[in-house]
């Protein structure tokens, strides 16, 4: 069923907007009526769609670990190359980065969200860290899941930080990112 012509799905404009609601608000801070509102349909199509906030928000994951699957075909085979890709996809998506954020702060050591798909999605990129550690492009005694771990902390820490990036770098946020990507090239290079 489409809103409008030309316009999204409903169950996609419903995802799109409870992801940016979620990210904003956190899960005790929505509710299906800021979701309703954000996408453009009423509350009973998204109820129909997800039947309650908590579905919702499991299927929010989901979506989002859709597309980023979709991601992995576009990483550059250079680390410094992924590194700054990685980065500036974490910029570019910064709800994702705060809804992944919003699930760790209510985590209650049970397994997350489709975690056989997610294990997976992360399985994909620790094996493209042991491929190059096999080929010499990246140092091979370097355990490869804690590697892939920090590599992803250094990616999401200034989306995670913006205050303390400011603080310490003083510089605006455009600023701020290329002198990020060119740290992270240079210390992919102390990799290798």
């Amino acid at each position: 069923m489409l809103k409008a012509k030309g316009r999204q799905p409903s169950r996609e404009a419903i995802l799109d907007a409870a992801v940016t609601e979620f990210a904003a608000r956190g899960y005790d801070g929505v509710r299906i009526e800021h979701v309703a509102r954000r996408s453009g349909f009423n509350k009973t199509l998204v109820y129909r769609h997800f039947s309650d906030k908590g579905n919702l928000f499991r299927e929010c994951l989901r979506h989002q670990f859709q597309r980023r699957e979709t991601m992995l075909m576009e990483i550059p085979g250079a680390v410094s190359d992924a590194l700054v890709w990685w980065a500036r996809q974490q910029r570019e998506d910064r709800d994702f980065v705060r809804l992944i954020l919003r699930e760790a702060l209510a985590d209650s050591g049970a397994e997350p969200v489709d975690a056989k798909r997610r294990r997976a999605y992360y399985k994909r990129q620790v094996e493209q860290i042991r491929k190059l550690q096999k080929e010499g492009d990246i140092d091979a005694t370097l355990d490869s899941e804690m590697l892939f771990f920090a590599m992803l902390a250094l990616t999401v820490a200034p989306v995670v930080l913006p205050q303390i990036a400011r603080l310490i770098a003083a510089a605006p946020p455009r600023a701020f990112a290329t002198r990020w990507d060119r740290f992270l090239q240079e210390l992919a290079a102390k990799l290798e």
